[in-house]
């Protein structure tokens, strides 16, 4: 059951699509999803393309907050939707991305594609074209609309076609001259009304072909638009934990314990971090391989496109930010030989008085409120190559992150921040508030484009 609003904006039901609604509503989504105002957001394209189809499908009454949860964003079927607010999210910014579509879209549209507030379900409103002469006009309302309607929807076309013709003929008795209509007639009505059809959609395409070349030039940083084509696999940098303990150490230190047990521990929580990260590749096409933090040197990051996960144990996290405006700094890291437990901080170069960004290892995790994160993606000059940053002060901030990457937000963000146009690298400082040791929804507090 679908609500395709009509010519004068009424609100009938209908059971099913004709052949040429579903053609008309799908020429119109791929317009849309072409246009600038939706090509750099993944996140916002899928989720439109979901539900539309999924309508034209005849599974509207499927478009729950659960259900796109788990198709569109690969959350788990059992995933909390109080907590996470990303479906919710995407769909108001779905909306407002509509709306400027249509608001700075040139030329017609024969069918406008919307999503009610409040609502996941979208709802087509049929659009004679203000440039077809009024007998195309009164043609395409004839055959955009098939059986089974509404008397609803009839009367609503009826009413429409009888303001076009200037008579004061009723619905009823337009039926009854449009079965008396001959055959040759309605042919060239046919007629008429594909080449409406058609010349409406080629005046769209080469609109939005323009818009989309002038905008070009100004897109924001990509996040992974520079790894999908490595000279060899990505390498994914995770940081692994050296237990310290060399009581049960081997005397030469050199044997399998020492070697992988005691050192190559890796938490479940960077562990999901970085099969989401495997996933997002994946879906990319994007080969890649993974190593630990203490497993790796400078030399072989040279080679290809890197990406780094965590912060406190991955050396290489907090060498490279060092050069950036934020970094990341920890006091009495692993190994140091203090007796006291890490903390970790995340600094902005460009005002040391004054550090907000802080997580003490040393405060009962239970106890802990929030975490942060940076999250960049940097023309290293120090490898020479790409380096995505998504790396925590603790598990949660990397957790925060990695769901700010792989949801496309981030992405969203990019393309409507200003300073960010024409710009190739990015660094966000990411903020998440903690309940019961579990993070909730990542937050951009600082953003710097260059």
């Amino acid at each position: 059951m679908l609500s395709v609003k009509g010519a004068e904006g009424l609100k009938p039901e209908i059971e099913g699509f004709s052949a040429e609604i579903q053609g008309a509503v799908q020429a119109e989504l791929e317009l849309m999803l072409s246009s600038p105002f939706f090509a750099q957001s993944h996140r916002c394209k899928s989720f439109l393309r979901y539900v539309v189809l999924q309508t034209l499908s005849g599974n509207a009454s499927e478009l729950k907050e659960r259900a796109i949860g788990t198709s569109v964003f690969g959350r788990a079927n059992d995933y909390d939707t109080g907590e996470t607010s990303i479906v919710r999210v995407t769909a108001n910014e779905v909306r407002k991305r509509i709306g400027q579509y249509y608001r700075d879209s040139r030329g017609d549209h024969s069918i406008q594609i919307e999503l009610p507030k409040g609502a996941y379900l979208p709802e087509f409103r049929i659009q004679p074209s203000r440039r077809a002469n009024t007998f195309a006009e009164h043609a395409s309302l004839e055959s955009l609309i098939q059986e089974p309607i509404t008397a609803e929807i009839r009367s609503t076309v009826e009413t429409r076609r009888s303001s076009i013709e200037g008579s004061e003929v009723t619905a009823k008795d337009q039926s009854s001259v449009a079965r008396s209509e001959t055959p040759r007639r309605q042919s060239a009505r046919k007629v008429v009304v594909y080449l409406a059809i058609l010349l409406l959609f080629l005046g769209s395409g080469a609109a939005i072909f323009g818009i989309w070349k002038i905008g070009r030039p100004k897109a924001a940083p990509q996040v992974l638009e520079a790894f999908s084509h490595p000279k060899a696999p990505v390498l994914i940098c995770i940081d692994t934990h050296d237990l310290h303990l060399p009581a049960i150490s081997s005397p030469d230190s050199q044997r399998f314990i020492d070697k992988v047990l005691l050192k190559q521990i890796i938490s479940l929580d960077d562990a999901a971090v970085l099969s989401s990260m495997a996933g997002m590749l994946g879906k990319m096409g994007i080969p890649f391989r993974v190593v630990g933090a203490e497993e790796t040197s400078l030399t072989e990051f040279r080679r290809q496109p890197v990406i780094l996960i965590g912060a406190i144990d991955n050396k290489w996290t907090i060498l490279l930010t060092q050069n950036l405006r934020y970094r990341i700094e920890v006091a009495n890291p692993p190994g140091s030989g203090s007796n006291k437990e890490p903390i970790a901080s995340i600094v902005d170069s460009e005002q040391r008085g004054n550090v907000p960004w802080t997580v003490d290892l040393s405060i009962p995790y239970a106890a802990w409120k929030t975490d942060y994160a940076i999250v960049a993606r940097v023309d290293d000059p120090t490898t020479g190559v790409p380096v995505l940053i998504e790396a925590g002060l603790g598990n949660n901030g990397s957790i925060a992150a990695s769901e700010l990457i792989t949801s496309g937000a981030l992405v969203a963000r990019l393309a409507v921040e200003s300073p960010c146009k024409n710009k190739s690298n990015f660094e966000a400082v990411i903020g998440t508030d903690i309940i019961d040791t579990k993070p909730g929804p990542p937050h951009i507090l600082r953003l710097a484009c260059w």
